[in-house]
């Protein structure tokens, strides 16, 4: 999704949205083979949609589905209507990675490519998914370009991160902090360290917002999950059957713990918007 929405995005900082009559995505490998199972389809319509996983609402994603599965277009975000079809705009090649020798392989590959009405090409970028919900264009990935991490509090392991909090008499979350800090500080160098640190609690929230809300849709929202294996959610029953249990059963705290966590995992095989974190 941000992948497509960065394509977007691209479009619209070298004016060409405009003339834009199609965009065709390119997906290879492992993007191609567990596409439609890991709903990369989706997420692709998604970010051409000007979407972000992050922000998109669960209302956005059906009314976007919908004109999907029944006119095979999008919508771009200033209303322009485009063809979306499968093995047309949309195409999967699973059986090769991307094909470009300058490029070391990778197996989350994608190619946006974007077209006018006489469907010359005028505009094209390669992207890799790395993992995390990161990305990095094919000329990163070819210099081996990554964003500097420098932090005050590295480590590599369990044991470093124990052996650098009891060096430095702090806590794990307040080392932690202290390098999400640093790493924002050299993303955003013209805000200060209170800005910094506010931004950073901010962005904490949001993902912890996130999570609850996923939870709380997880627990409400009854039915068959996609794919067509025909798995039935099992959260809202389960919360349902725990609020008319007995408040004084002791094991009820950690049946609220498993029901959270299926709650979740069920919008995540459902497309829902959940956060990656531990």
């Amino acid at each position: 999704m941000r992948a497509a929405r960065a394509f977007l995005q691209k479009l619209q900082d070298e004016q060409s949205l405009a003339r834009t009559a199609r965009i065709t995505t390119d997906l290879y490998g492992s993007l191609a083979l567990t596409g439609i199972g890991h709903a990369t389809d989706r997420a692709i319509l998604f970010g051409l949609s000007g979407e972000l996983p992050d922000t998109i609402e669960p209302a956005a994603m059906e009314r976007i589905l919908h004109q999907w599965q029944t006119a095979e277009t999008i919508t771009l975000p200033g209303g322009q209507q485009l063809p979306f079809r499968n093995q047309q705009e949309l195409v999967f090649h699973r059986d090769q990675m991307y094909p470009q020798a300058d490029i070391p392989s990778h197996p989350n590959g994608m190619r946006f490519t974007a077209f006018d009405d006489e469907d010359n090409p005028i505009a094209e970028t390669i992207v890799f998914s790395v993992g995390g919900g990161f990305i990095r264009t094919s000329e990163e990935f070819a210099a081996h370009a990554a964003p500097s991490r420098a932090v005050p509090y590295p480590f590599h392991n369990a044991a470093e991160l124990l052996a650098v909090a009891d060096v430095n008499g702090l806590s794990i979350a307040e080392m932690i902090f202290a390098n999400e800090c640093a790493l924002l500080q050299q993303q955003r160098p013209e805000l200060s360290s209170e800005q910094v640190e506010s931004e950073v609690r901010r962005r904490i929230l949001h993902l912890w917002e996130t999570m609850k809300q996923s939870a709380e849709r997880g627990m409400a929202t009854e039915g068959i999950l996609p794919g067509g294996l025909n798995v039935r959610r099992r959260a809202p029953h389960l919360a349902t059957r725990l609020r008319l249990g007995k408040a004084t059963d002791p094991l009820a705290p950690l049946d609220w713990v498993t029901v959270y966590a299926m709650a979740v995992n069920e919008e995540n095989a459902a497309g829902g918007r959940v956060v990656t974190a531990p």
